[in-house]
């Protein structure tokens, strides 16, 4: 049962990541895609070290083929999550990407043979149900604004991403795999740097040094999420592991609701009765689903 530790690992790194974007976005930089291009050149370089000390494995050209489009697919649904971001509150958004556990169930028994008991269905229907009600403005009325589209389609992306990363585990070691999703995911970008690069450096000017490490750093970090994720994969079922990790949204809530408490200048979320309660329903609801699949 390591991937359940892996997976619950890379949902607390993930969390803190979501959290740094929220803040980014909102008070330093405007612009995602200068996220993206720092994410895009901190991943290559990643490669490039595991080149160095560990070696890619043997791998045929249609699977490699298939990691560059899983790297393709990691940037278009990270556009897709910083265009929520910047709209809604980060508290909504990041349930929403649980809502890929119903993408990956079908598109894994489709393509990978993964088919279980009704209970473990029922586990990832209570995740998707609390995924939404979360997302909700309040308890009567669900709000499907333009956050909620792109977090839909993010969703869809990022599970088409792990299915893909799933099966090619299922021939090289997860370092390699790692590796050319990080290359395909730069190539994504190359259209972006050409347009953007400016906006890039003007961002290092206008915002200093300090504003480029601390999203640097953040951007790492959400690199280790991946890593932990993608070994939690290599151990278990793409379909089990993707569901689990949606008690991310009890770590977002958790950091959310203390920084807005105690550092309301670095994040201000809702905290009223009423809109916490209406969170920490649906989260155990996300929490049943977890204990029924796991």
């Amino acid at each position: 049962m390591s991937w359940v530790l892996f997976s619950i690992l890379a949902t607390l790194v993930w969390a803190i990541v979501n959290t740094v974007d929220k803040y980014v976005l909102t008070k330093l930089v405007r612009k995602p895609v200068i996220l993206l291009m720092i994410l895009g050149i901190i991943g290559l370089i990643a490669s490039f070290l595991v080149y160095l000390f560990h070696g890619f494995s043997y791998l045929s050209y249609f699977n490699i083929s298939l990691a560059l489009v899983a790297g393709i697919l990691y940037i278009i649904g990270i556009l897709f999550y910083f265009k929520a971001v910047k709209i809604e509150e980060i508290s909504r958004v990041i349930p929403l990407l649980y809502l890929s556990p119903l993408f990956v169930s079908i598109l894994a028994a489709i393509f990978l043979g993964e088919i279980f008991t009704p209970i473990k269905y029922l586990g990832i229907f209570l995740l998707i149900i609390g995924a939404i009600f979360i997302s909700s403005k309040n308890s009567i009325k669900i709000s499907f604004g333009k956050a909620f589209w792109f977090m839909v389609l993010a969703s869809l992306v990022f599970s088409v991403n792990a299915v893909i990363t799933k099966y090619l585990l299922g021939f090289v070691d997860f370092w390699t795999i790692f590796s050319y999703i990080r290359i395909g995911a730069f190539f994504a970008l190359i259209p972006i740097f050409f347009f953007s690069f400016k906006d890039l450096i003007f961002a290092v000017r206008r915002y200093g040094k300090k504003a480029i490490i601390v999203i640097s750093l953040n951007e790492i970090l959400a690199l280790v999420g991946v890593i932990l994720i993608t070994i939690a994969m290599e151990r278990g079922y793409v379909t089990l592991v993707n569901a689990i990790s949606s008690i991310q949204p009890f770590f977002v809530l958790l950091i959310a609701v203390i920084l807005s408490i105690f550092y309301p200048k670095i994040l201000k979320e809702e905290i009223g009765k009423s809109t916490v309660l209406l969170k920490l329903i649906a989260i155990t609801l996300m929490f049943v689903g977890v204990i029924l699949i796991t």
